[in-house]
């Protein structure tokens, strides 16, 4: 389920050609884990960050999609 909705998240990504962490989107593919979770920002940074750095590096064939 989690692989479906992560394809999803990057496909709707490549397509916008850029990444947000607005919405629920991003927080629907992080690891189960509590918002209180000191763990929990430096986790969804860090995917965060590395989606952005895949779209990013990708930008412009996301129309092919």
């Amino acid at each position: 389920m989690t692989n479906a909705i992560t394809k999803r998240y990057i496909t709707s990504s490549l397509k916008r050609e850029y990444a947000t962490e607005n919405g629920t989107e991003l927080n629907e593919i992080l690891p189960k884990m509590s918002p209180l979770n000191p763990q929990y920002l430096i986790k969804k940074n860090r995917v965060f960050e590395k989606i952005a750095a895949l779209v990013e590096k990708f930008k412009g064939v996301g129309s092919e999609i």
